[in-house]
């Protein structure tokens, strides 16, 4: 497999590179062979508790996690670069396409199964990956559970494992700076946010997985909930700033 790597945001091209990246713009002259993406950005480990390691390619700003869970070991998400000496696991779960990595590579080297989403499947960024698993509404694999809230893409995917939230680029940032993703429009991302707001609700929730950070949940949880006041103000404030059809409302 002749692939080439995006040097902005690790996005895998599976044949020649392309003129621009499709994820992030990033011109192809820029994109690096397998080899020379190893060789500037390394796989760094940590652990986030006894069940949870984070798996970050330095240089790229994207980060795995690798979940011990009631059915085996799952990722959520996948690492843009094939590196063999990375501990196997039995499945990769997606949050979205944007997320894919080097998912081939991984698939075939452990035989895990793959997951996403059927509404992302189709898309450029997807379609050229094998997926075991296409998935409609919310379920639940051993302990591990999905819930489909939308966004800024239409089957953008959280997903819940006892205290661990895992929300990749819903939003972006994790104090007051807190933005939503500037690829979905404001009501697709306020809708999905609003959904999940509610799910968190009924949960014990500890710590939040962040495509590029992790932070202890009530923190975040404070700084979530003002990004939707603002939103919703903001969007209500819109309305009453559009014209109004006289004619249409009498006729």
């Amino acid at each position: 497999m002749n692939t080439t790597i995006c040097n902005g945001c690790g996005f895998n091209a599976t044949t020649t590179a392309p003129a621009h990246c499709p994820l992030c713009g990033t011109p192809g002259n820029r994109f690096l062979s397998e080899q020379k993406a190893a060789q500037r950005s390394n796989i760094k480990v940590s652990n986030i508790n006894h069940r949870i390691t984070r798996l970050k390619a330095e240089g790229l700003g994207t980060s795995v996690y690798r979940l011990e869970t009631s059915a085996g070991y799952v990722w959520i998400d996948c690492l843009p670069l094939f590196n063999d000496a990375v501990a196997p696991v039995d499945a990769i779960l997606f949050t979205h396409r944007d997320f894919m990595g080097a998912t081939d590579r991984y698939q075939q080297a452990w035989h895990a199964e793959t997951w996403l989403h059927r509404e992302e499947q189709n898309h450029p960024l997807a379609q050229d990956h094998h997926i075991t698993h296409g998935f409609d509404d919310n379920f639940c694999r051993g302990d591990l559970e999905a819930f489909v809230i939308g966004g800024h893409t239409p089957g953008f995917t959280v997903y819940l494992h006892k205290d661990a939230l895992f929300v990749c680029d819903l939003v972006l940032g994790q104090d007051d700076r807190m933005r939503f993703n500037a690829a979905g429009s404001p009501e697709a991302n306020l809708g999905a946010a609003t959904q999940l707001n509610t799910l968190l609700r009924r949960r014990k929730i500890r710590v939040v997985c962040g495509y590029n950070y992790v932070t202890d949940f009530r923190s975040w949880q404070s700084a979530f909930k003002k990004l939707i006041a603002k939103t919703e103000r903001s969007l209500h404030a819109l309305q009453l700033s559009q014209p109004v059809d006289l004619y249409r409302q009498t006729a």
